[in-house]
């Protein structure tokens, strides 16, 4: 299902294409990444080159171009997926609690929501905290405090939004928590799900102010482009999910942030139940992938049996064979003693062929096998190595 009537957004698109991968933001945005760069083009959005995320990652810092003011630009329309929730079974009521929160009002702020312990705590962390340098302001690590990248002139506003979104959360029997093992620190624990997110201000870029004497500089000096907040401030989920829901809720010319925090809270339930079905579709897609492995392994097991059964028969058959022409060949040596007049030979004859009379019963597999002393090899053996060698 889609509607209708939502513009391409030049600057917010921008900054999303030099903050993520155009592969993963072209999947937030329901469109293929190469249909993502046609809008761009068209936008004239600069884009990344080739291996910029690598070099990110490898710890290189590389300025982004300005966004350069055109006019005459085409207004571009994107249509907007509503994507239907997948919800397990026993979730199905908790859609009339997601109604109930987004068709709500932000409750008014009051000093006990004020009082919470993370907002104090955020307070004092943030209050007095150096900025960085798109002027943020940064509490450090050493103390556990709510996810807020304001710039000092918002933490006011910032810290009464958050206020309401806890005191939301907790009416609501869910919780926030705090870990400081990276920047994303903020989490609501919804479900059984953790959901990511935080409250950050907007930057934009400030041109590099042209040098009063006017002197022309080299073509290799370098203009560093600074960034400054602009007031206008987002809540935003970092966990990832492909779902197609909506991820961020920002200020904007019809409605202020403060009047979204229903929308914000109920989306991040609604991210929470996605999840859920979803992993829960995974570990039955999982299970019946499992099963389905044992019974392949347990039918390959059969067949390997089978295939050593018909090895033994095979070697028997032969074994068989061999012994049976052995008896024929033993009987001739028989019948042909008979004919000698020499006792003495008939007598040797006569032990050969009770000897090999038993190497054909040893070989028939249809007989007791009699002991013959080459069963007696590995005990002599054993012997002479003691002695040899004490």
């Amino acid at each position: 299902m889609y509607s209708s009537g939502a513009k391409w957004h030049r600057q917010e698109l921008y900054e999303k294409v030099w903050q993520f991968p155009l592969r993963k933001l072209a999947a937030d945005y329901g469109i293929s990444d190469v249909g993502l760069a046609t809008v761009c083009r068209k936008l004239q959005i600069p884009l990344t080159g080739l291996g910029h995320w690598t070099k990110i990652q490898c710890g290189h810092t590389i300025p982004r171009p300005p966004l350069a003011e055109v006019k005459d630009l085409p207004v571009l329309m994107r249509q907007i997926r509503e994507p239907k929730i997948q919800l397990l079974p026993g979730d199905s009521p908790e859609l009339e609690r997601l109604e109930r929160i987004a068709a709500g009002t932000t409750p008014e702020v009051t000093e006990a929501m004020l009082a919470h312990p993370l907002i104090v705590r955020t307070k004092q962390s943030l209050s007095g905290a150096q900025t960085t340098d798109r002027g943020m302001l940064w509490g450090g690590r050493e103390v556990d405090w709510l996810d807020v990248r304001v710039s000092k002139s918002s933490l006011a506003r910032a810290l009464r939004i958050m206020a309401v979104v806890l005191h939301v959360m907790e009416r609501e029997n869910f919780r926030l928590v705090v870990e400081k093992k990276d920047l994303e620190s903020t989490s609501a624990m919804v479900h059984g799900e953790t959901i990511r997110f935080g409250l950050v201000e907007k930057s934009r870029q400030v041109k590099p102010t042209a040098d009063p004497k006017g002197s022309s500089s080299s073509r290799y000096s370098y203009n560093p482009i600074r960034l400054e907040p602009t007031g206008l401030l987002a809540i935003e989920v970092w966990s990832y999910y492909s779902g197609g829901l909506q991820k961020t809720w920002r200020d904007r010319d019809r409605a202020r942030l403060e009047e979204q925090l229903p929308e914000s809270i109920a989306g991040l339930i609604k991210i929470a139940l996605a999840e859920k079905a979803r992993r829960d579709a995974q570990e039955k897609k999982e299970r019946e992938r499992q099963k389905r492995i044992e019974e392949v392994t347990e039918e390959l097991r059969k067949i390997e049996a089978e295939e050593k059964k018909v090895r033994v028969l095979r070697k028997e058959v032969i074994a068989w064979q061999r012994a049976k022409r052995i008896r024929e060949y033993v009987a001739a040596v028989r019948e042909g003693a008979s004919t000698q007049a020499d006792s003495g030979q008939q007598e040797r004859i006569l032990v050969w062929i009770e000897w090999a009379e038993v190497q054909a019963d040893r070989i028939d597999p249809l007989k007791l096998t009699p002991h013959s002393i080459l069963d007696d090899k590995n005990e002599v053996l054993q012997r002479l190595h003691s002695v040899r060698w004490g």
